[in-house]
């Protein structure tokens, strides 16, 4: 046989060999598809029948045997603030078909009223042969049949179930599973009486042009709060696709539209607001980005009123800025602008589950009033789908540092040289989370004195699809649909960058939210499962903040995606395009609103509240406390509205009404809260650096102007002490000088004002308005005894 008949032969068989591995690979991952969906299918159906034994009998095996259904245990882990703790356990022994049946239907019956059952499968361990086996989360929120309790339970299942179209369970052991029980409302939505809860509508420009990547009308809403005339109060400005509106507060518990007497109207389409004092003349300016006109600037006046100074900066960009932080990156004592930019939905969409063609963030230099961009000469234009910034001095060298949150790809993490550039160091200091970043926030959790990165991101309810069969059938229609050329050079961008495997990357990619522990050495540690800080859910803002005053920062996460019909779901359609049809989600076509009709994408999901447990942990009592709201939520600020020594929550929603939650439950606890007034550095102390002392606890926070999405938090910084009635030490480390000042035993429950070089605190005492004093004075005697 000549040479090029071996050739030939050789050619041919690779080529069937490659075809018959093609088929197995199609044929495997379709069938790995069949038997999660149609488990997903039963459990679906186990969570809806609850009505009665015989109702849930038809979805379990005859041959049904495990141990009985969890109960809690009778003393609780803890009890705090009116919500009780359980672990959940089994008892001994084994239980059968009809035995299981009725313990279920039991179960449901104890609870007046179920508000939410799911039933999601986590992963698919065995799903070939007679017997499948999975591992199931299950939760339900509801309420005591005496209508005062509110409880969830939460639990990890490993399940047997025997094969077939539609599988049957043959056993449910409980891997581990908790109860919380609340008692006590600890937050009221008082919107609506507040007169900042109005319905926020979708920039027009998105009906006047036509969309590749239509589905981002279904993002913009964040939300601001800054004392935008000094009195001491803080005020909303909630961004809105047709009438942004800027709220002041009456300090009488409600807000006033000065919208237009501001001079801020016609501002529709804005997608992020932030108030920041960039002149350094004592009032705090405005930048507003909007969704399809230029970014503009506006000076305050100092009399109520704005003027826009736009032409003060290069803001060349027409499109597309959604979020955005200022910073003294250059510490020169003003303070300069970061923008970060997603793609233009006009003309691109993010071609697949990884996406680098974003629009190059931006950095403008402040110089003396005017903005010119360095992003090239600072190296820092990141092109992902950035939906989150934030600075923050993670290395404690004195400089701001940013973190960028990207959609559909991987986040970046830049450490400031100190001579105005940057350097990126994603890898090497363990920062680099795949997934979709919808916002990110630097704060110290475990109270150490370092910062830590908390990362808002997509939890899927379907993380089996990450699972082995579904990465290869994935690596094939790459393949075959013709996109494997253009996706290589990302596919070896991961393969360079993360220390796992190719499957690991795609399981970070839908593992959800992200808390990166500081290590204080330029690196971090990935403690989100062990932390439990990762709820499923689609979340966008998110802030570190201490809600109940016991010392230790909590932490709120805004919830939800896209409304639809009740019991509908797109994800697995979107999964299963995104693994199979790649062609349609390089073209945008997936992303078409017209595609999903009347169906929901998580939609009707929860907010969560999470509670520092002070162990490096964190609890879920969002339902519990009354802070859940199931609405599709985004931007999320914290401040204390009524300068009663707590932190209340401003939630903006989108095509749905705006939250503002009033905090009831931290009354009981001491507080100090402090403002600082730069005067070398700038005036508004952003990067500035506070600590306390408080026994044998320290509490550390930097000031960030601009974080989580799309909005911006209280300047003044709350600190809770518990019973403690002082702090011992307080020391501030200001950005530009490097000055440190150090105060010692200040008593609690005050708000104190420090100037950069002065050497005495000043005590801040913020009337509220008449028809509310006696009522706020009368609340903080009776929850507060220090305060008399």
């Amino acid at each position: 046989m000549t040479k090029l008949r071996w050739i030939g032969v050789v050619a041919l068989g690779l080529a069937a060999f490659a075809g018959l591995l093609a088929s197995w690979v199609e044929a495997e991952g379709v069938r790995f598809l069949e038997a999660g969906t149609s488990i997903v299918s039963v459990l679906d159906e186990v969570a809806r029948r609850t009505s009665s034994a015989e109702s849930i009998l038809p979805l379990l095996a005859d041959d049904y045997s495990s141990p009985p259904l969890a109960v809690a245990s009778s003393i609780p882990e803890n009890k705090r603030d009116g919500i009780r703790n359980y672990e959940l356990a089994t008892q001994g022994g084994v239980v059968s078909r009809e035995e299981f049946a009725e313990q279920w239907s039991r179960y449901y019956r104890s609870f007046h009223e179920s508000e939410e059952v799911s039933f999601d499968m986590h992963r698919l361990e065995i799903w070939e042969g007679t017997v499948w086996s999975a591992i199931l989360r299950f939760e339900i929120v509801a309420r005591s049949r005496e209508g005062d309790e509110r409880t969830v339970d939460q639990m990890m299942l490993r399940a047997g179930l025997l094969a077939g179209e539609s599988p049957k369970l043959l056993s449910l052991e409980l891997i581990e599973g908790r109860r919380i029980v609340g008692s006590e409302t600890h937050f009221s939505d008082v919107a609506a009486a507040a007169g900042v809860g109005f319905l926020s509508h979708v920039t027009p420009g998105f009906d006047e042009y036509r969309q590749q990547f239509d589905v981002f009308r279904y993002a913009p809403a964040g939300i601001t709060t800054t004392d935008v005339d000094g009195d001491g109060f803080y005020d909303l400005y909630i961004p809105d696709g047709l009438e942004p509106k800027l709220f002041r507060n009456s300090r009488d518990g409600s807000f006033e539209d000065i919208t237009e007497a501001s001079g801020l109207g016609d501002l529709g389409g804005a997608q992020v607001a932030l108030f920041a004092d960039y002149d350094n003349d004592g009032d705090r300016d405005l930048f507003v980005a909007r969704m399809f006109l230029p970014d503009q600037l506006f000076r305050n006046r100092g009399d109520g009123t704005f003027e826009d100074v736009s032409d003060h900066a290069d803001f060349d960009a027409v499109c597309c800025t959604a979020v955005a932080a200022w910073a003294d990156y250059d510490l020169d004592g003003d303070l300069d602008l970061y923008l970060g930019r997603y793609l233009d939905p006009r003309t691109d969409s993010p071609g697949g589950f990884y996406a680098r063609n974003g629009n190059p963030n931006q950095l403008f230099r402040n110089d003396d009033g005017r903005f010119v961009d360095v992003t090239d000469q600072a190296g820092v234009g990141e092109i992902g789908l950035c939906l989150g910034v934030v600075f923050g001095d993670y290395d404690d060298d004195g400089d701001p540092d940013l973190y960028v949150a990207n959609d559909f790809g991987r986040n970046a993490l830049y450490r400031n040289r100190g001579d105005g550039t940057f350097e990126e160091t994603t890898v090497e200091s363990g920062t680099l989370a795949y997934g979709a970043g919808m916002s990110a926030t630097f704060g110290d959790y475990d109270n150490d004195g370092r910062l830590d990165l908390y990362v808002a991101n997509i939890r899927s309810k379907y993380m089996w699809f990450t699972e082995p069969p579904m990465i290869r059938r994935f690596v094939l229609h790459s393949i075959l649909d013709g996109v494997w050329l253009q996706d290589t050079p990302l596919y070896l961008e991961i393969m360079r960058e993360w220390p796992g495997t190719f499957v690991e990357a795609f399981e970070q990619m839908a593992s959800g939210n992200t808390l990166l522990r500081n290590h204080g050495d330029g690196t971090f540690e990935d403690r989100t499962w062990e932390s439990g800080t990762n709820p499923p859910g689609w979340y966008w803002g998110s802030v570190l903040a201490d809600l109940d005053n016991d010392g230790w920062q909590d932490i709120y996460v805004a919830n939800g995606w896209i409304y639809g019909a009740q019991g509908t779901e797109l994800e697995v359609e979107f999964l299963t395009a995104v693994v199979a049809e790649q062609d349609l989600v390089k073209s945008g076509a997936v992303f078409d609103p017209q595609r999903f009709g009347n169906r929901s994408w998580h939609g009707y999901e929860r907010n969560r509240q999470l509670r520092n447990r002070g162990d490096g942990t964190f609890e879920q009592i969002g339902f519990a406390a009354g802070t859940d709201l199931v609405r599709n939520s985004r931007g999320v600020a914290v401040a204390d509205f009524w300068n009663r020594g707590v932190l209340d929550i401003a939630v903006a929603a989108h095509r749905d009404r705006h939250a503002l939650l009033r905090n009831d439950i931290a009354l009981k606890r001491n507080w100090l809260q402090v403002e600082l007034r730069g005067v070398e550095s700038n005036r508004d102390a952003v990067g500035a650096r506070i600590t306390i002392e408080v026994g044998d606890q320290q509490q550390m926070r930097e000031l960030v102007l601009g974080d989580g999405y799309a909005s911006q938090s209280s300047l003044r910084q709350h600190f809770g002490l518990g019973e403690a009635i002082e702090v011992d030490r307080l020391e501030v480390r200001w950005p530009k000088s490097g000055r440190t000042q150090t105060f010692e035993a200040i008593a609690a429950n005050q708000i104190i004002e420090i100037v950069e070089g002065e050497s005495v605190w000043t005590r801040k005492q913020y009337a509220p308005a008449s028809s509310a004093a006696g009522i706020l004075r009368r609340v903080q005697r009776e929850t507060n005894p220090i305060a008399r």
